[in-house]
């Protein structure tokens, strides 16, 4: 009778474990769903994790921490990181170089192993560490069109955002100019072809001339702090203001309290309007 009961309890433990281990299993299985999922992911954090010896060099691995962004009904993937490999001498160049992408579209690579934590592919174009970037021969961004009258750069057929608005006699950047900067920022990095950006300030009447061009400096120093090499970028000396007209014939103060950008160096370094 004993061995029979023991029997039984022997059974029922082995198909209890059974019952718990397929029930895990599934668990793991069908509780995430990342299969096929796609969006954006945002840069949480950038910092080197080792260092490699390699002699006669030495290499640093810098790491990127991204966060998938949750989408509307779907869950989204953990958080995972995306490594560069480069020489020690450049640990600084390639961590700048990963924050010039805050936020990039991602995807789940089709599931390998543990479909809880899937493997995932940033879009990030390959880092190049400085020594072993292609150099170009001549003038390079705005440099090609330093040398001409800036009344006769024609702009490029790339409509970029903005303007940018300002309070009157101010040269403080508002929440909206400085979204406006990053939606900016974001076509610029994403299409090499734009080779310089200008960018040109007014003033309304009664307002310092001078606020123009502070005004100019503000969005370029915004640009470059999004990512944009400064080299992209060129300020478009204001000229001073004729108010000729009648009053009611003048546009209204706020619309000359502006600064606009314009692509003027587009597609291998030809000035569209040439």
């Amino acid at each position: 009778m004993f061995g029979k009961r023991r029997s039984l309890g022997l059974w029922f433990g082995v198909c209890w474990s059974a019952f718990v281990v397929g029930a895990c299993a599934q668990s793991s299985s069908e509780g995430c769903h990342y299969q096929g999922w796609q969006g954006q992911c945002k840069l949480m954090d950038v910092r080197t994790t080792r260092t490699i010896e390699r002699f006669p060099k030495s290499y640093v691995v810098v790491e990127a921490a991204y966060d998938p962004q949750m989408a509307e009904g779907r869950f989204s993937p953990p958080t995972f990181r995306k490594e560069v490999l480069a020489p020690a001498e450049d640990e600084q160049d390639a961590a700048d170089y990963l924050r010039k992408y805050p936020t990039v579209p991602c995807s789940v690579l089709e599931p390998e192993g543990d479909p809880c934590a899937p493997k995932m592919i940033a879009d990030i174009p390959e880092y190049v560490p400085p020594a072993e970037a292609p150099k170009a021969e001549g003038p390079v961004g705005c440099a090609k069109i330093e040398s001409q009258d800036s009344s006769s750069i024609a702009p490029a057929p790339i409509t970029l955002p903005g303007p940018f608005q300002f309070d009157e006699n101010s040269a403080n950047a508002s929440e909206d100019v400085r979204n406006i900067v990053n939606q900016a920022a974001a076509l610029v990095k994403a299409d090499p072809k734009i080779e310089c950006v200008a960018i040109r300030a007014k003033t309304s009447p009664g307002e310092s001339f001078s606020l123009a061009n502070e005004r100019a400096q503000l969005i370029k120093n915004l640009m470059q702090s999004a990512g944009i090499d400064h080299t992209r970028l060129i300020v478009f000396e204001a000229t001073a203001p004729s108010f000729t007209a009648a009053p009611e014939d003048q546009p209204p103060p706020q619309e000359q309290r502006r600064v606009y950008i314009t692509v003027v160096v587009y597609d291998k370094g030809t000035s569209p309007g040439k």
